[in-house]
């Protein structure tokens, strides 16, 4: 393996519709009879962890055991409700798409040699595999990093790198997302980082927020695909 490309989800890859906030407000409601629970809470860029984790303290459900048997306990019990809820509102909500480019870049990647693909998502992994099912993409991209592997971003991002290809060099991987979060785990991670602006930042925020690479979207495979590679 001479490269590998991790991909974030959510606004990077797809446009879920708004599934999963959705999911997951009904989920906690259903469970701790709290509406909007998350009206608070920062989604963009981190992962399921850290936003349950911040939900729960919020609304005092942990009885301050926030980093114990009790979070994960709860955390358990909230995904198995979530994952039967969003498999509903994946179907309800109106708008989802795949991001522009998408699907060439995954299948022109797909077909190089030496490349490995793999995820690096805030969502649960069962959650990721759900949405990525709906839309068309999971053929593609099968194991990386997960929102359950890691509370903190910069761990999943670890994890995903050994998962595809333990061993390679950092330099020879690339993560790409749409938030500041995305680009600074790749770099705690000595990786490099593709922004796209598909998400809350224009390519101008992406790249002073360090990216090597900003993009509006990755609807130009030919030039994506040169510069993961390092071709000329």
């Amino acid at each position: 393996m001479t490269h590998v490309i991790l991909f974030d989800i959510d606004m990077t890859l797809l446009y879920s519709g708004g599934a999963g906030g959705l999911a997951m407000r009904q989920t906690f409601e259903k469970l701790y009879g709290v509406d909007d629970a998350f009206a608070r809470v920062e989604f963009s860029g981190r992962t399921d962890w850290s936003i349950l984790r911040t939900a729960m303290e919020q609304h005092d459900v942990l009885d301050g055991d926030s980093g114990g048997a009790s979070f994960e306990r709860e955390m358990g019990r909230f995904q198995e409700t979530y994952y039967e809820l969003l498999a509903h509102t994946l179907n309800e909500v109106e708008g989802g798409r795949v991001m522009p480019g998408v699907l060439a870049l995954l299948k022109a990647l797909s077909n190089r040699d030496g490349v490995g693909m793999g995820l690096a998502t805030g969502n649960f992994r069962h959650s990721a595999f759900m949405k990525l099912t709906h839309f068309g993409l999971d053929g593609y991209l099968s194991d990386g990093g997960f929102g359950d592997d890691a509370e903190e971003r910069s761990g999943l991002v670890g994890v995903g790198i050994e998962r595809i290809a333990a061993g390679v060099t950092p330099e020879a991987v690339w993560v790409i997302g749409d938030t500041p979060l995305d680009i600074a785990a790749a770099h705690a991670n000595g990786a490099l980082a593709l922004g796209v602006a598909t998400g809350p930042l224009t390519t101008e925020e992406l790249l002073a927020e360090g990216a090597e690479l900003a993009l509006d979207d990755l609807s130009d495979t030919d030039a994506v695909v040169a510069a993961l590679l390092n071709q000329r």
